[in-house]
């Protein structure tokens, strides 16, 4: 992997020609690395001045609550990138809407079967995933939870993997952030002919498949310089510091 900083004086003549450029953060990465996440999502919205630059971001959380938190000239992918709104486009995964709908029931029955309090407590939805915690040795709980989860799920849109003390429930049909990256890529202009020239941050194991996508198009970028696993990213910064002098140098062209 190379620094990124380095990189800064020849991403000017990028910058430079009539070509789409588009930087796409992991907005769950920085919210918890980043005391200040305001003003970084701020210098983040000030980079964003379609046609030519595009900034984003890419959350777990659904698109609703995205735009609840973040100002609206940026693009938004919501629920791992099944949602996205921004500036002169959106687009949402065909079944979103019946994937909801079978998270919902799902929730419902668990609800009547097993109560609303314990409900409210171990269960938890975000974006597109249910996640189900089962407290440890609680075997009762479980063999109500196992063979109620494989009924409801039958037929669905929707699959369970169970591990230990959770059950996390996600759509069936495969999505990860590789697609969302050639998803992104077919929403944006592409000025004169060129593809758009794409940046990617981010630190998750989730955010390997976008790095290795983005190697297609720009630059993958890791948000850590010792991550302790095999990376796709190319480049990385340090830091959150680092990521701050990166912003204030695109923010100046």
């Amino acid at each position: 992997m190379l620094p990124f900083l380095k990189e800064i004086p020849d991403l000017t003549k990028s910058f430079a020609r009539k070509r789409t450029n588009c930087l796409l953060f992991n907005y769950d990465d920085l919210k918890r690395s980043e005391r200040n996440i305001s003003g970084l999502m701020n210098q983040i919205s000030n980079l964003s001045k379609p046609p030519i630059i595009f900034a984003g971001v890419i959350s777990h959380r659904s698109l609703p609550e995205l735009k609840s938190e973040i100002q609206n000239n940026l693009i938004l992918a919501g629920s791992n990138g099944f949602e996205i709104d921004g500036p002169g486009f959106s687009w949402a995964f065909p079944q979103l809407g019946f994937i909801r709908h079978q998270l919902e029931q799902l929730v419902s029955t668990i609800t009547l079967e097993i109560g609303p309090a314990w409900t409210r407590q171990n269960a938890r939805m975000a974006g597109v995933e249910l996640s189900i915690s089962i407290p440890a040795n609680d075997r009762y709980i479980l063999n109500i939870l196992a063979p109620l989860v494989r009924r409801e799920l039958s037929g669905s849109l929707l699959n369970a993997k169970q591990s230990t003390g959770k059950i996390r429930v996600s759509p069936l049909e495969h999505w990860d952030k590789q697609m969302f990256i050639r998803k992104i890529v077919d929403l944006l202009p592409h000025e004169s002919g060129l593809s758009p020239a794409l940046y990617y941050f981010g630190s998750e194991i989730s955010d390997e498949p976008a790095f290795r996508e983005t190697n297609l198009y720009g630059y993958s970028v890791l948000l850590r310089e010792n991550i302790g696993r095999k990376t796709n990213a190319r480049y990385y910064l340090r830091n959150n510091q680092e990521l701050n002098k990166m912003l204030i140098w695109f923010n100046s062209l």
